[in-house]
């Protein structure tokens, strides 16, 4: 579904954080990128997701060339993305949060409506809780209300960052295993995780990279033998 060829990129002219990264995302799959801090995970992440321009190379989705696609057109594309910061709107109210997840076709009421539904069909939870303000949820349920809002558009591909930094296990448990029945439902998945143990469990392919440069790659089962041996360098486990 997702191709990422030979990538180079970086923020500041002459200095690349990226360094000829390849990768490959199959549809129905969970694939995680796992990696030290500073390996470029994230630099990845925005370079599909249009936010950061390639100096060589190329993205392609569905087999169309996403270099030089804008940020703004990815949801066009079916493409969702969860950045790592909080976006949800303290101030709304779960449903209106929800709701600005179908701001592309905001004119649309009747689809508006039959999303909503579908989205509190898929997380109850959130249905409860429609007239709370986001701000008034726990840091799961927050994280929970951002992947509802991102369902909105239907999107083929889900790309999400470092979804659970800053939680407690048992509320990253949540996350984890919402993004596991997203699967099971067909969803696709690229998942940038620091929580390595997490990241090779539920991943069906494990990308590590370090210092910019693909490291590693294979199915999940190649990983979970002798994860701390591969990652000994640069985490702790």
């Amino acid at each position: 579904m997702l191709v990422v060829e030979n990538v180079v990129a970086g923020y500041v002219e002459e200095v690349n954080i990226l360094h000829g990264v390849s990768l490959e995302v199959r549809q129905g799959q969970i694939s995680s990128i796992i990696g030290p801090n500073g390996s470029g995970k994230s630099t990845l992440v925005r370079v599909i997701c249009g936010m950061l321009p390639t100096r060589e190379g190329e993205v392609r989705y569905d087999a169309t060339r996403l270099t030089g696609t804008p940020a703004h057109r990815m949801a066009e594309l079916g493409i969702a993305y969860l950045p790592q910061e909080r976006t949800v709107f303290p101030h709304l109210t779960v449903e209106q949060n929800i709701d600005l997840g179908g701001w592309t076709f905001r004119r649309d009421s009747a689809r508006i409506g039959r999303m909503r539904r579908k989205v509190y069909d898929q997380f109850p939870i959130l249905a409860d809780r429609k007239n709370v303000k986001g701000g008034d949820l726990s840091g799961g349920q927050q994280k929970i209300l951002e992947v509802a809002r991102a369902l909105m558009i239907e999107p083929s591909l889900l790309v999400f960052d470092e979804p659970t930094v800053g939680l407690a296990p048992i509320v990253a448990k949540e996350v984890y295993d919402t993004l596991e029945r997203l699967r099971a439902e067909g969803m696709t998945v690229l998942l940038v995780d620091q929580n390595v143990r997490e990241a090779v469990r539920i991943g069906d392919h494990v990308y590590v990279l370090e210092l910019g440069r693909n490291k590693a790659d294979g199915a999940r089962d190649a990983f979970a033998g002798d994860l701390h041996a591969l990652i000994k360098d640069w985490l702790q486990i």
